[in-house]
This record gives C-alpha cells, structure tokens and sequence, in this order.
C-alpha cells in the first residue's frame, strides 16, 4: 500500500525526527518526505511511504497520536483514507467555572480537543480557554453545533477560527 500522510508539526527541533520515527518502527518504507517552514507555528509536512497492510497503518496513526503529532490527512493508493480539519477556539467567559471538564467531554464525542491553554486573571472574572479541536471533515458540521450549543448553554462568547 501506496500511503500519502499529510501532518501539521510544531516548529520545534527533533519534531519531524519523531514523526518519522513511528513509521519505521512499524515497517513503512520512507519514499519522499516534503516540508515547507513558513512563519506559523505548524509546518506541514507531507510523507509518502510503503506498507504491507492496513493494520501497519493503523499502528502508525497510532503512535503519532500518543506523540500528539496532528495527521491532518491520509490517502492510500490515490483514495481518501481520512482527513481531519483543525479548528482553533477562542471561548471566553466563566469557562471554568462553567466546567470545562463537561465542555472537552461533549466535544470530544465528536472530534479530539488536542490542546487547550486557559488565561484566568482571577477567580471571579472571566476566564478565557484557547482549544484547539480536530475532527473527520465528514463530523464538522456536528462539531460546530455542539460547540453552538455549548456557548448558549454556558453564556460565553466564542471566537471561530477563520479557516
């Protein structure tokens, strides 16, 4: 199998070395491995591969989880195999105290909340959370009326990413 895998990386040293490291491990031979830096904090980075079967695959996608490197897309002999959209989060309000553990929970029933960063100046006022939450193309419109739903709920203002 002919495997086409799309990631996002942060812009740290060692990072590509550990994304490639899992399809090695799992018996992927590296063909072609292309990244473009830009100015952002995520690199994309394209990696075409060989493997034997689809259960390789599935070790390999993985073991990129548990390194929380993002697979943003994957093509298996020139087929959609998957393709995941990213979606950055602004909520601000009494997001704390609103449970946020209930909010992460709701949301990942339909995607993965894969970062979250929480400004909270004081108890008493608002807080503000940046999530970052990844989810199938094809469960993107659930997701967005989760978090609709969520905010109305909670009483906090949401700020959508523009992608």
């Amino acid at each position: 199998m002919k495997v086409n895998m799309r990631l996002e990386l942060k812009d740290v040293p060692g990072t590509l070395l550990r994304a490639l490291e899992p399809i090695s491990e799992h018996g992927g031979n590296i063909i072609s491995v292309l990244h473009l830096r830009g100015n952002g904090d995520l690199v994309p980075v394209e990696i075409i591969f060989r493997i034997a079967d689809e259960s390789m695959l599935n070790l390999i996608t993985g073991a990129l989880e548990e390194r929380n490197i993002h697979v943003s897309k994957i093509n298996v002999d020139g087929r959609r195999y998957y393709e995941k959209k990213t979606h950055r989060f602004i909520f601000i309000g009494h997001v704390i105290d609103t449970d946020i553990r209930d909010t992460i929970d709701r949301i990942n029933k339909i995607g993965v909340v894969s970062d979250l960063e929480v400004v909270m100046p004081d108890p008493d006022e608002k807080s503000s959370v940046l999530m970052v939450v990844d989810v199938d193309r094809e469960k993107n419109e659930k997701m967005m009326e989760v978090v609709d739903d969520v905010c109305g709920e909670k009483n906090l203002l949401l700020i959508k990413s523009l992608d």
